[in-house]
């Protein structure tokens, strides 16, 4: 009985480093990477994806900073444009569905920006 109540608090203790280590799945895993939206532009400044990725934005910028109707991210080619994010920690995602260059902006802002490559998914 000791052994197995040994065994279990061990496998308890890997389950929890895991966890630690790699973070709980989630909604944090349910899309691609997570580009940051900072004062100074974005990090990372340049994305390779495979189409139907799902890139994350984030606001990092603090709310006095970032104005009173947050930051809208969008294509300078026009395919899409987000709502404005407007506190710190707030968010928004989107789907590169076409293969391409898009070179993403932050409304108002004509430098830096974000350079995302999206090319065709592979097949086994």
């Amino acid at each position: 009985m000791h052994g197995e109540r040994a065994a279990v608090r061990a496998v308890c203790a890997l389950a929890a480093i895991v966890v630690l280590a790699f973070g709980a799945a989630g909604p944090a895993w349910a899309h691609g990477p997570t580009v940051k939206i900072t004062a100074t532009g974005f990090a990372p400044v340049l994305l390779n994806l495979f189409e139907g990725t799902t890139v994350h934005f984030t606001n990092a910028i603090a709310a006095s900073a970032a104005g009173s109707e947050g930051v809208v991210v969008s294509d300078e080619a026009g395919r899409f444009e987000s709502p404005p994010i407007s506190a710190a920690g707030e968010g928004w995602h989107y789907t590169f569905e076409e293969r391409g260059t898009y070179v993403i902006r932050v409304a108002g802002r004509p430098e830096p920006t974000l350079r995302v490559v999206v090319i065709a998914k592979r097949t086994p």
